[in-house]
């Protein structure tokens, strides 16, 4: 999103109050009908599923500026995703009606909400072609490179710094805690990455993309 599309919208949620979440809260569950439009002032939260055997799969990870559910707002379907305060986050929201009005009378930002909504989605449908692959070392590249380019914080020797351990790279993966362990063991050895703690470094983002495309 442009940065003048991106005031407009700021200024619009300006007018709702804040509202704060701490780490874990969950700020939609599934099949609740959300508070209404909802707008990230700052922190992260996690769109996520559970499976038949209760394991979480996450759907996306929800940084500042982002607007949900969407589908909710186009569609009036209640939200099939829990929505959770992974940082403490503070939101706004604007009842559905009223953005509405606003929407129409701001095409350019609608156009670019939509642009912003098919990138999202595009997102979706790679991780699930990685996923039914079932070839489990392109899904945490996939992963990392997805959360890199998103969250990744860029470091004067090129490297992308991200502040996320290998439980969480496991849950946007939908894989094991041990098989992520294993993959990213062979990444480390080939030098591509490190983890330090609760971090990740991903030393060339460049080559890590050029290694998934040539394992498809």
């Amino acid at each position: 999103m442009n940065a003048p599309d991106q005031k407009q919208l700021e200024l619009f949620f300006s007018r709702y109050p804040i509202r704060h979440f701490d780490k874990g809260q969950i700020i939609i569950a599934a099949n609740d009908t959300p508070p209404g439009i909802l707008y990230i002032d700052s922190g992260q939260i996690r769109q996520y599923d559970i499976t038949d055997a209760g394991a979480d799969i996450v759907v996306d990870v929800l940084l500042v500026s982002s607007v949900f559910p969407l589908d909710w707002a186009v569609g009036g379907r209640r939200s099939q995703y829990f929505y959770q305060a992974i940082s403490p986050v503070n939101i706004r929201v604007a009842p559905l009606d009223e953005l509405e009005i606003f929407l129409r009378q701001t095409p350019n930002l609608l156009f670019s909400l939509l642009t912003r909504s098919v990138a999202a989605m595009t997102v979706m449908q790679r991780r699930m072609a990685h996923l039914m692959s079932g070839v489990t070392f392109n899904r945490v590249m996939f992963e990392l490179i997805t959360q890199g380019k998103r969250i990744g914080v860029k470091q004067g020797d090129g490297s992308y710094m991200l502040r996320l351990h290998e439980d969480e790279l496991a849950q946007r993966a939908g894989l094991t805690r041990e098989t992520v362990n294993r993959e990213v063991g062979k990444l480390k050895k080939m030098g591509l990455i490190e983890v330090n703690h609760r971090r990740i470094s991903i030393k060339d983002l460049t080559q890590l993309e050029l290694l998934l495309d040539s394992h498809l």
